[in-house]
């Protein structure tokens, strides 16, 4: 009987501290989450505010940068800081940004992180909103000495979803009447 009691114990002991257990990881999962995503969203946001030591912050040294113009291929952040220079005119702001669909994951050793989402990234130049809506974004950010920092964001349209004035600016020469 004692012996059916300390199985009975130890049984929901063990069950106990399993759920206990799955908790806390939960917990620690659910904070890096907010932390990732906070991170995903400063990649993009910093532009409203236009502060680019804390935009820099948010990139690894070794990074790889890939928007959805071919003139957009960035590799290291020294060569991203080059890149940025244009985003320095005082006539350019971000204006808005909206992640729809973020989907975020995490690595077994819980130091890496991939995403996915459509982005709407909206800003003016001399005044005039622009926006490029429901961009498909992935990225991949590394926990490095507790910080986490992009280092890979690629950005494109799936070739069905093209806006049609990319597809008037950079392929009309395929669709005009031929002589």
């Amino acid at each position: 009987m004692v012996k059916a009691q300390f199985m009975t114990i130890s049984i929901v002991l063990f069950f106990s501290l399993g759920f206990a257990g799955r908790g806390i990881s939960q917990e620690i999962t659910s904070t890096e989450y907010d932390t990732v995503k906070e991170t995903i969203e400063q990649t993009i946001g910093w532009a409203i505010e236009k502060d680019f030591d804390a935009m820099f912050r948010l990139w690894d040294d070794n990074m790889f940068h890939f928007w959805v113009f071919s003139d957009s291929l960035v590799v290291g952040l020294d060569s991203f800081k080059v890149y940025a220079e244009q985003w320095k005119d005082p006539d350019f702001r971000g204006t808005r940004f909206e992640f729809k669909d973020l989907r975020i994951k995490f690595s077994s050793s819980g130091d890496l992180a991939w995403y996915s989402c459509f982005l709407d990234d909206c800003g003016s130049y001399k005044g005039m909103e622009f926006c490029l809506e429901n961009v498909f974004q992935t990225g991949v950010l590394e926990k490095k000495e507790g910080q986490w920092s992009h280092v890979l964001m690629h950005g494109s349209y799936p070739v069905d979803k093209i806006p049609e004035n990319y597809v008037r600016r950079f392929y009309s020469n395929l669709f005009e009447k031929k002589e």
